[in-house]
């Protein structure tokens, strides 16, 4: 059988894999190439000799594994950040961005062995991350030499599902620093920094006592001191881990794969990225729970 020459008119789709490369009748093999080394493939189909590269500055640590990580404000500013032990550098117009005649850095929380579970998502100038050990940042950039990286406060929520037991909650007061009680044990240390909400309101835990009693400041007041079988815990902890992936979503904040629910997502309300609850009102005025999916 003679050899069959064919058309190869774009590279569109990239490097192939081995598996895929006796599949003609893949939609894609004829704008695909079995491998593709220094080149960039352009939009319209050809590729061209990739540029070539320069010394910039070195990296904070050269010992120790860094990672790049883009981040694009706009069509004519872009940053690469240097991502390493427990900081980040900066570097814009091919240099680095220096204060005060030093390289400009921020601290993390990020070690090194945490660097490449990393998880971002940018809208504008900011940028969310995410990692399973940590409660989720988001970086923030003002100015070339003015970024911060803070925890995210969320608005309200994410929960777990509603307590189902005959455990009840008693606030101490209806607003501000109050004292809550459970009638059998539910809290651990760890649940410090964590969401309860029940009797229409809802708090942050700031103050381990007891399995049965936990100080907390409420972030919306509650109706009245009543017990309460009615409650909820925040899905995101130290106890429960926090999510380990982020992404937008038609106009939400989506994350998802904490170490207890590996498999659910949580998503904002649409145009609000840190309120969290899982109640909306749909375009009747009815209210909804918003299912995460």
């Amino acid at each position: 059988m003679g050899k069959q020459l064919l058309s190869i008119p774009s590279f569109t789709a990239g490097e192939m894999s081995k598996s895929m490369q006796g599949r003609t009748d893949f939609a894609k093999y004829f704008s695909a190439a079995s491998r593709i080394e220094n080149f960039v493939v352009l939009p319209h189909g050809p590729i061209t000799r990739r540029p070539g590269t320069y010394f910039v500055s070195e990296v904070k640590t050269s010992s120790a594994k860094t990672r790049l990580i883009p981040f694009t404000f706009s069509t004519t500013q872009t940053y690469i950040l240097e991502f390493g032990n427990t900081y980040i550098r900066f570097y814009k117009d091919d240099g680095q961005i220096t204060s005060g005649g030093s390289a400009y850095e921020i601290s993390t929380p990020y070690t090194t062995a945490q660097l490449f579970n990393l998880k971002f998502a940018q809208s504008a100038d900011v940028m969310y991350i995410c990692n399973e050990n940590h409660s989720v940042r988001k970086l923030s950039r003002t100015g070339h030499t003015s970024w911060s990286l803070t925890e995210v406060e969320f608005t309200d929520g994410p929960y777990l599902d509603s307590n189902t037991s005959s455990t009840t909650m008693t606030p101490s007061g209806t607003s501000g620093n109050i004292t809550i009680t459970a009638s059998s044990s539910t809290f651990v240390s760890t649940d410090v920094n964590r969401l309860i909400s029940f009797n229409s309101g809802f708090a942050k835990i700031t103050g381990f006592n007891s399995t049965t009693s936990v100080a907390a400041t409420t972030q919306k007041d509650f109706a009245d001191t009543v017990a309460k079988e009615d409650w909820k815990l925040g899905a995101f902890s130290t106890t429960t881990g926090f999510p380990s992936c982020v992404s937008f979503f038609e106009q939400r904040l989506v994350f998802s794969a904490t170490s207890t629910q590996p498999q659910t997502m949580f998503f904002s309300k649409s145009g609000d990225y840190e309120n969290l609850c899982d109640i909306l009102e749909d375009e009747f005025g009815r209210v909804v729970k918003l299912i995460n999916r």
